[in-house]
C-alpha cells in the first residue's frame, strides 16, 4: 500500500490529480457525487497499481459527474462505461447554451450578421462566437435559438434567424411614432459544423433600441436537455404563406423544421405528446397590415395563454410561450379566437409553433421529485407600481414550489443553467416597462406601448444559479406599468426551467 502511495505522489501526474479535486470542490456538493468521489478516492488507495490507473479512476468519476443530471435517475453500465438515461445513453456530459444581448443602438441597412456586444451567459462555447455572431455547432443535437428585440422609436426592425444558408425564422415589428417589440423561436436538430446566426434584412433599414440598462435585442440558445426519451420529443413548424384562419380553427403550418417523436400532425396542427412529463411550448405570430392577431394555446379542451396584437396601419407581431405537464396522447394546439389574417412568404417566416419534452415524468415518481420547472401566469389586469414585482397568480406547473406567488420569485433550488421566459400585454394605450431580475442583477427588458390599443412584448435569458438564488420580474425602478389579463385572458406568463445541473 505505501509502495502505491509513494508512486502516486511521485508522479508527474499528481499535479493533474490535484488539479481535478481542486476544479470539482465546488460542483461536487451532492450527496450523491460527493458518495461517489470517496469511493474513488478509496479505490485510489486499495486497487491502483500505478499513478496512472489511480488517476483513471477518478477521472472516470468525474465523466459520471458531468453528464446531464437533470433526470433523477442514472445508471452505469460497467462494461461499457457508458451514462444511461432511464436505459438510453446519455452522451451530453457538458452544458450548451448562451444568451446574447445589444446595449446600444444599432443601425443596419446591409443584411449584417449581427454581433452582439453584451454577455449575458455563455457555456460550452469558443470565443469566436462572441466575436462573429455565428453559433457553430460542437456536437449533434436538439437546439432552441430564440430572438427578441424592439425598434428605435419611429424605425422598423427585420430581423432573421438562419441556419446555414437556410431562413428559419423572421422577425419584424414597427409602430408608427413609437417602439414595436418582435420576437421568435425555434427548435432545430443541429450536426457538428452547422451554423446558427441572426442577422438584418438584405438592402433594409433596420435601427434596434439598446442602452447598457435597457436590453430588449437578444439571442439565446439552449442545447435541450436529455428528457429521458430515446427519440428526444420536440418540434419546430412554420407558417411561410399567408392564411386566413376562421375563428375557433386550428392554426395550420404549412412546413415542419423538426418532428422528432413525430407527436405533431401537420395536417391537423395538433401535438399530441407520446409521453408522460413536462413540456415547453412557444408561439409567435404576425398579423397582415391593418389586422388583429389573437391567437390561443390549448391543452385538449383547457384554454393555458394567449398572444394578441393589433397595429393600426401596420404589421402586429406577438407571442407567447408556457410549460404545462401532460399526460400521453394530450393534445396541444393554437386555436384562432377570433377571424386571424397571418402574413408570411417563403423569404418571411414570422408564425411559428415550437415545443419540446423537458424531462419524462417517471413511474412512481412524484412531481416533486422532477427537474425544476415553473410556468405562471396573469388572470387579472393590474396596475403594477415603479420598482415592484409582478405577482403571478395562476400557476400551470411548479414543480418544487419553486415559484412562490406571495413574492412573486422564483427560487432556484439547486445550481445549475436555468432558462427563463417572460411574456406581457399592456392595458390599452398604456405602456408596459419590464425588467427581469437576477438577485440584485439587472438581465433583461421588455417594452412596449401601441398608442390606443394592446401592445405585447417579450423576452428571454439563460442564467447561471446558485441553490438560493432568486428571480423575478419587475417594473422599472421609476415607471409604472398598466397590465392586462382576465379569465381566458391570460398574456403576460413568466416561465423556468432547469437546463442543466451541470456547470
Amino acid at each position: 500500500m505505501r509502495l502505491i502511495l509513494k508512486a502516486a505522489y511521485n508522479s508527474n501526474l499528481k499535479a493533474k490529480r490535484l488539479e481535478l479535486k481542486e476544479e470539482t470542490v465546488y460542483t461536487h456538493r451532492r450527496e450523491g457525487i460527493t458518495a461517489m468521489y470517496s469511493f474513488a478516492w478509496i479505490m485510489l488507495f486499495i486497487t491502483a497499481t500505478t499513478a496512472e490507473r489511480a488517476y483513471s479512476c477518478i477521472t472516470a468519476v468525474k465523466v459520471v459527474h458531468d453528464a446531464h443530471c437533470s433526470i433523477a435517475y442514472h445508471s452505469i453500465d460497467q462494461g461499457q462505461g457508458e451514462i444511461t438515461v432511464d436505459g438510453v445513453q446519455d452522451t451530453q456530459h457538458d452544458a450548451i447554451a448562451f444568451t446574447l444581448g445589444h446595449n446600444e443602438h444599432l443601425h443596419d441597412k446591409i443584411g449584417s450578421t449581427i454581433v452582439f456586444n453584451k454577455v449575458i451567459d455563455v457555456m460550452g462555447l469558443s470565443s469566436d462566437f462572441l466575436s462573429s455572431g455565428v453559433f457553430t455547432c460542437p456536437v449533434d443535437g436538439v437546439y432552441k435559438f430564440q430572438v427578441y428585440s424592439l425598434t428605435a422609436s419611429d424605425k422598423r426592425l427585420w430581423l432573421e434567424l438562419y441556419k446555414n444558408e437556410e431562413l428559419v425564422a423572421s422577425v419584424y415589428g414597427y409602430t408608427p411614432d413609437n417602439y414595436a417589440a418582435a420576437a421568435n423561436a425555434a427548435i432545430l436538430f443541429l450536426k457538428e459544423g452547422d451554423e446558427i446566426f441572426v442577422k438584418t434584412r438584405n438592402e433594409y433599414d433596420v435601427m434596434v433600441f439598446g442602452t447598457p440598462d435597457q436590453i430588449y435585442t437578444t439571442f439565446s440558445g439552449v442545447r435541450l436537455p436529455k428528457s429521458g426519451v430515446e427519440d428526444d420529443i420536440s418540434f419546430s413548424a412554420t407558417l411561410s404563406t399567408h392564411m386566413v384562419f376562421k375563428e375557433g380553427s386550428t392554426i395550420l403550418y404549412n412546413k415542419v423544421l423538426m418532428n422528432r417523436g413525430n407527436g405533431y400532425n401537420m395536417n391537423g396542427g395538433r401535438f399530441t405528446a407520446p409521453v408522460n412529463g413536462i413540456y415547453i411550448f412557444h408561439f409567435f405570430s404576425l398579423a397582415d397590415k391593418d389586422s388583429e392577431i389573437w391567437q390561443e394555446l390549448y391543452h385538449n379542451n383547457d384554454y393555458v395563454c394567449a398572444l394578441y396584437g393589433l397595429t393600426p396601419s401596420e404589421f402586429a407581431a406577438a407571442g407567447n410561450t408556457a410549460i404545462v405537464l401532460l399526460r400521453s396522447g394530450d393534445i396541444v394546439q393554437i386555436k384562432a379566437r377570433k377571424t386571424n389574417k397571418l402574413y408570411g412568404e417563403n423569404d418571411q417566416v414570422y408564425s411559428t409553433f415550437s415545443g419540446a419534452l423537458i424531462t419524462r415524468e417517471l413511474p412512481n415518481v412524484p412531481l416533486s421529485s422532477m427537474p425544476i420547472a415553473f410556468s405562471v401566469g396573469l388572470s387579472n389586469s393590474t396596475v403594477v407600481s415603479a420598482n415592484s414585482k409582478v405577482m403571478y397568480d395562476l400557476i400551470f406547473v411548479n414543480v418544487k414550489q419553486a415559484y412562490d406567488q406571495r413574492t412573486g420569485d422564483f427560487t432556484a433550488p439547486t445550481d445549475g443553467l436555468y432558462e427563463f421566459n417572460v411574456h406581457a400585454l399592456g392595458q390599452e394605450g398604456e405602456p408596459t416597462w419590464l425588467e427581469l431580475f437576477h438577485n440584485y442583477k439587472y438581465i433583461v427588458s421588455l417594452y412596449s406601448l401601441v398608442p390606443k390599443k394592446y401592445g405585447q412584448t417579450g423576452n428571454s435569458a439563460v442564467i447561471r444559479l446558485h441553490a438560493g438564488d432568486v428571480v423575478y420580474v419587475k417594473t422599472r425602478f421609476d415607471k409604472s406599468s398598466a397590465l392586462y389579463g382576465g379569465h381566458k385572458n391570460i398574456y403576460c406568463t413568466f416561465s423556468g426551467y432547469l437546463v442543466s445541473s451541470t456547470y
